[in-house]
């Protein structure tokens, strides 16, 4: 039950609100409203409400138990303390399941049973009579007093918004608990400040009209009492009965219930007394045990040191004195007015006051009920009335209005029949807008769902596409903690051949019937995406790695059989490449990233492969890219270096070729092969090849210029340039730009030209020819190599690649087959170039088999335009 989890720990609103509430607390606990007499007013309850209804019975209780240590520790004190600690829990136990009723009326029966009896026995042994009436009626009322105030303050101010998770209500105050509250207020406030004002009307009386009946009475005691001493007696005597007699009658004289008279002697020796308990011949001394405060030069409150306790008890035995020195008698007078007398007229004040109020207070009750059960009678009839009025209007069901007394509510019953009937009105004539809004309504559903499915799923093969992929990919990642996910990048071989051959609508209905084949993988752990073109892409929840491996084998089976497309048969394979979560990544870039780069990797190899990713690939692709952005800056700002290596004939410089070189700041010499295929990929080897083209023309127009040897230079072409229309108006402007002769100028082509589009080929060789220049084809017979284009095609030379002049004189079937290419050139009448000659032997048999030119690092390694400036100046290169 006392469970603390909710108990406010955390610097926030609601914990400075509890500090502020149990300092309160401990304040009022330490320091009660204490008033004349004894009477004291208590207001802890008022915080210890409000700690129990917002945050709880545990921190209400252990709020108290703290309280205990800042109170006096006397009886009075403790008992009512433990009964403001009963108090709270009784309270908290009623709410504590939930139940619904009144804070008020909880306490309330509280202090009418319990705090009923506790109040009696504590202050039964101090008390009596109308004083015990007094105080169990006084803590009763504070109790009610203070329970109000805790309700009113929970009704009216907003703690709620103080508190997060809406752990404490929203204030909704009804008509029922408005009028409650102004009831009790109207009746226990004025209770309250009443007792109040005559608590401090009787302090004015004592302290005026008391103070002036003692000094009256004490001048008249005076007067008589020299009267006696008319003969100038200074000394006094018990003995002297005669003057002790007189002094007794005239106090006896002047006796009354109000106040008493003593007569004493500078020794407080009394003489004379109209009191029953101090008596002739004993000792008054009235400071004595008392604690004594002065209000006036003669006037004294006195009050004893016993009941420190109960103030009430303490108050009831003092008295007010007020004393005056008898010269020239060596006495004094002493007038003691008992304050029991005044607290017995303000018990006698508020009980009364209580009994009127009580009466009152039922005559209140039952008024406001008979008008709150009036305003609210016609309020539920209203109520009634409107639930459900816009079903009932719809329906026009007869409303009963109700009719009330109030004129307020007779106005607004007037209002809500006319709006009514005006939205009555605004009923019929939304009717056919329902309909027609409905009508729309459905059809921009279908226009959502139309236009869902257009941005999430492809409009080709139907199958999600590249934004449901990435959302999809996404929200994998962020609930997937414990599976791996694998990315299956899958791209179709040769697709834009069969687009460019079979046309546009074969290629679209070949990518709809991979989707098919695809759609079948599809189950609970894989979806299958179309991203665009020819690539789809394969997600997969899976455990481990052989999963991948498995969809991959029922890949392959569906890719088995042919495809069907235009009456033709079509074997398709796939490059493929797969990235695995979080192995590879842990995001959805990284992760696509990854998997192109392994599909790019597939492809590298031959297609028809799944390639799984590796730091290798990303090495790779990385510098490849380094390689990229590196060749388009040097391009930009002019670079690239123009070699060149001679080829030779009976130890003569008889021809060169032009070799382009590269040497970066940051990766040092970059070979051909390296960044030469990497210029073909990203479309720069059409502007490398024009740039060599250009400087090789002029550089040997230059050298011819200079006197030197007049040979041809050999310019490589891609075979991109064949693929373009402007390579003859190229050639056309190298020649013309240079001034370079035609017939010094040898294209070298290599065999993968041919293979495409022979036809097209041909004919720009032939305006080649016809411009005078020379067509060699270099790496004879390692590539496409085919007898027919040396008779088809009007090509001047051949150059044997490396790999057939290798150890030639080693090999006798390279050497049988090098001649044999010898002899059919030959017989063709076409220059043969060796290349890549490296050693004697392999030069002696090559002149011996009649080869025309000779190249290789036997002769000179590729030099620069300055060494080889220096080769054309000489007659013979080497001995």
């Amino acid at each position: 039950m006392f469970n603390v989890r909710n108990f406010p720990l955390r610097w926030d609103k609601e914990s400075l609100l509890y500090i502020i509430l149990f300092g309160m607390v401990l304040f009022t606990s330490r320091y009660k409203l204490t008033m004349e007499y004894g009477f004291i007013f208590s207001f802890t309850s008022i915080f210890l409400f409000l700690i129990l209804r917002l945050y709880g019975l545990p921190q209400a209780v252990l709020t108290a138990v703290l309280a205990f240590f800042v109170i006096p520790h006397h009886f009075s004190n403790i008992a009512f303390h433990l009964l403001l600690l009963t108090e709270i829990i009784f309270v908290g136990c009623f709410f504590y399941k939930g139940r619904k009723a009144k804070m008020f009326f909880v306490d309330a029966l509280f202090w009418l049973t319990i705090g009923l009896i506790a109040l009696y026995l504590i202050n039964h042994p101090f008390v009596k009579g109308q004083a015990l009436y007094f105080q169990i009626g006084k803590n009763i009322i504070n109790g009610f007093l203070n329970v109000l105030l805790a309700d009113m303050l929970l009704a009216y101010v907003p703690f709620y918004k103080l508190f997060k998770n809406n752990r404490v209500n929203k204030n909704s105050v009804s008509i029922h608990q408005f009028l409650f509250h102004v009831t009790l207020i109207s009746i226990i406030i004025p209770f309250f400040l009443s007792v109040m004002i005559n608590v401090w009307s009787t302090e004015r009386y004592v302290k005026k009209e008391i103070m002036q009946q003692a000094e009256k009475n004490m001048n008249l005691i005076v007067e008589e009492i020299s009267f006696l001493n008319k003969n100038g007696n200074k000394e006094i005597s018990l003995q002297n009965e005669k003057l002790l007699n007189q002094l007794n009658v005239l106090v006896r004289s002047y006796q009354s219930s109000e106040y008493d008279i003593i007569i004493t002697d500078y020794a407080n020796l009394v003489y004379a007394s109209s009191s029953e308990r101090i008596l002739a011949h004993t000792v008054y001394n009235w400071r004595k045990n008392h604690s004594v405060h002065q209000i006036n030069n003669d006037f004294y409150e006195v009050l004893p040191n016993d009941n420190e306790d109960y103030p009430i008890g303490k108050w009831n035995k003092g008295n007010y004195l007020f004393t005056e020195k008898l010269e020239p008698l060596p006495l004094k007078l002493v007038i003691q007015y008992p304050i029991s007398q005044f607290q017995n007229k303000i018990y006698t004040i508020f009980l009364d006051q209580l009994k009127f109020s009580l009466i009152f207070a039922l005559c209140i009750a039952i008024l406001v009920h008979i008008v709150s059960n009036l305003f609210m009678k016609n309020v539920k009839q209203l109520t009634t009335a409107t639930t459900g009025l816009p079903q009932k209007l719809i329906q026009f069901e007869k409303i009963d209005w109700p009719q009330s007394y109030v004129s307020e509510m007779r106005l607004l019953t007037q209002n809500l029949v006319k709006m009514a009937d005006k939205i009555i009105e605004l009923f019929r004539e939304s009717t056919d807008m329902n309909e027609k809004m409905k009508k729309q309504t459905e059809k921009l559903t279908h226009s959502e769902d139309e236009l869902h499915r257009l941005a999430f799923y492809d409009v080709l093969t139907g199958l999600p596409n590249r934004l449901y992929f990435q959302d999809f990919v996404k929200s994998l990642i962020q609930r997937n903690t414990s599976k791996h996910i694998a990315i299956i990048f899958i791209d179709i071989n040769q697709f834009k051949q069969i687009n460019d051959t079979l046309g546009h609508v074969a290629g679209d209905t070949l990518l709809q019937l991979v989707a098919n084949k695809l759609r079948t993988l599809h189950d609970d752990h894989r979806e299958v995406f179309r991203l665009g073109g020819d690539e789809f892409v394969i997600v997969q929840n899976v455990n481990h790695r052989e999963e991948v491996n498995h969809t991959l084998e029922q890949m392959a089976q569906e890719f088995v059989a042919p495809f069907h497309v235009q009456q033709q048969l079509l074997y398709i394979s796939a490059s493929i490449g797969i990235s695995m979560y979080p192995e590879d990544g842990e995001d959805l870039d990284t992760l696509v990233k990854c998997a192109d780069i392994a599909m790019y990797s597939s492809k590298e190899n031959g297609g028809n492969t799944a390639q799984f990713f590796d730091k290798s690939m990303k090495n790779k692709f990385e510098d490849s890219l380094t390689i990229e952005n590196a060749l388009r800056a040097v391009i930009d700002k002019g670079g690239l270096e123009l070699y060149y290596q001679p080829k030779f004939c009976n130890e003569k410089v008889t021809s060169m070729e032009v070799l382009i070189r590269w040497q970066d700041s940051k990766l040092g010499n970059v070979s051909p092969s390296t960044f030469i295929p990497i210029a073909e990929d990203i479309g720069l080897i059409l502007q490398i090849d024009e740039w060599v083209l250009i400087n090789a023309c002029k550089q040997n127009k230059a050298w011819q210029d200079s006197g030197l040897a007049t040979v041809p230079v050999s310019v490589n072409i891609s075979a991109k340039h064949f693929q373009q229309d402007y390579l003859i108006s190229l050639i056309k402007y190298a020649l013309d730009v240079s001034g370079l002769a035609p017939e010094y100028l040898k294209l070298e082509i290599t065999e993968s030209v041919f293979i495409d589009n022979l036809s097209h080929v041909a004919e720009i060789i032939r305006q080649l020819k016809e411009l005078g220049i020379h067509i060699s084809i270099d790496d004879f017979g390692k590539g496409y190599s085919s007898l027919y284009q040396l008779l088809q095609l009007p090509i001047d030379e051949i150059k044997i690649d490396r790999q057939f002049i290798m150890d030639i004189d080693q090999n006798e079937k390279k050497s049988l087959l090098v001649r044999s290419i010898l002899d059919i050139a030959h017989g063709l009448q076409l220059n043969v170039v060796a290349e890549g000659i490296e050693t004697v032997n392999e030069r002696d048999i090559l002149v011996q088999m009649g080869c025309d030119e000779l190249q290789g690092y036997l002769f000179s390694k590729p030099i620069s335009s300055e060494e080889m400036g220096r080769f054309l100046s000489r007659d013979r290169v080497y001995s």
